[in-house]
């Protein structure tokens, strides 16, 4: 079993069954390492991505902003909405638990060196980095709804 399939098992159990009563569809094409969920709104649509950490490490952060319905235009190349990433759109966002830029601030399964030290597992339950992802993800939801940015947010500039 590598050391994502347990987080990746219990994210699949839990918290894609909650978005998908809310409406979102999950993009598998761009996985393992993205995994991109998509659900069209009034005027736009809205869309995330569960990121996963690169080196393997059980952490992963959610990419989110909204695209118009009419899909975006750069590069020189015209993009649908069905295939827009969270990435390309102008209102790109991120989602993580603490403040900071590396993935230590990211949802993430395993314990700091420094927690570890003090006798803390080296791997939290994936049931609790699930329960933080449900109880951080309203944030985004409302950002959708009004634009809002929640305290574990932080918007960054596409360039075109």
């Amino acid at each position: 079993m590598g050391t994502t399939t347990a987080l990746r098992r219990e994210i699949k159990r839990r918290f894609i069954p909650a978005i998908e009563k809310e409406g979102f569809a999950l993009d598998e094409r761009n996985a393992p390492a993205f995994w991109i969920f998509r659900r069209k709104a009034e005027r736009s649509v809205h869309v995330f991505c569960l990121q996963w950490e690169k080196y393997g490490r059980p952490r992963f952060r959610i990419d989110l902003g909204t695209c118009p319905l009419e899909g975006l235009e750069f590069s020189g190349n015209r993009f649908a909405w069905e295939d827009m990433h969270p990435h390309w759109v102008l209102d790109a966002t991120t989602l993580i638990p603490k403040r900071g830029t590396s993935s230590r601030a990211w949802f993430r399964q395993d314990t700091t060196w420094l927690r570890r030290l003090f006798g803390a597992p080296a791997l939290r339950s994936p049931g609790e980095v699930v329960d933080e992802l449900l109880a951080l993800f309203p944030e985004a939801d409302k950002y959708w709804a009004e634009g809002t940015l929640g305290p574990h947010m932080r918007q960054w500039r596409v360039s075109r």
